[in-house]
């Protein structure tokens, strides 16, 4: 199974400012749900829902590895929360990342995220195994079919 998308509870204002509100979300990864908080400040919902839908479709049409953002905040100097998936075949590979702004090109552009995250590595520099989770791509097609349904 798998789904991303924001879940009925009602916005949470997490980060010290009262003018910056964050919707929570929920991930599905077969077995695995995660929460996240989606900060407001400078994307929407849909900006969010849209830039989903629209990197899973690149990842079913073949590319190798694309980024799921949950967590953007629009400033240089902060991190944003993505999932980084890579396709093998008939499964992707989910890997969680909290990614520094300051690490990213100056010119970075956030709509076109996948072309700056690594390619897929199951071990870090110490040896140790990355944690991943493997979604079959048909579980990926189905949960867009149903999204694009009125």
């Amino acid at each position: 199974m798998f789904a991303i998308g924001f879940t009925e509870e009602p916005l949470e204002y997490p980060y010290d400012d009262p003018s910056i509100p964050a919707a929570p979300g929920r991930l599905v990864l077969a077995k695995l749900t995660e929460e996240f908080l989606a900060n407001l400040s400078a994307w929407t919902k849909s900006d969010y829902e849209s830039h989903w839908r629209r990197e899973l479709k690149t990842l079913l049409k073949g590319d190798a590895k694309i980024a799921l953002v949950v967590s953007y905040y629009g400033n240089p100097a902060s991190n944003m929360e993505i999932w980084r998936v890579y396709r093998d075949r008939e499964w992707a590979h989910f890997q969680n990342q909290l990614l520094p702004c300051s690490t990213l090109p100056t010119d970075f552009n956030v709509l076109e995220i996948s072309r700056y995250i690594q390619d897929r590595a199951t071990t870090n520099a110490e040896g140790d195994r990355i944690s991943e989770w493997p979604v079959a791509i048909r579980d990926i097609e189905t949960f867009l079919e149903r999204a694009e349904k009125p």
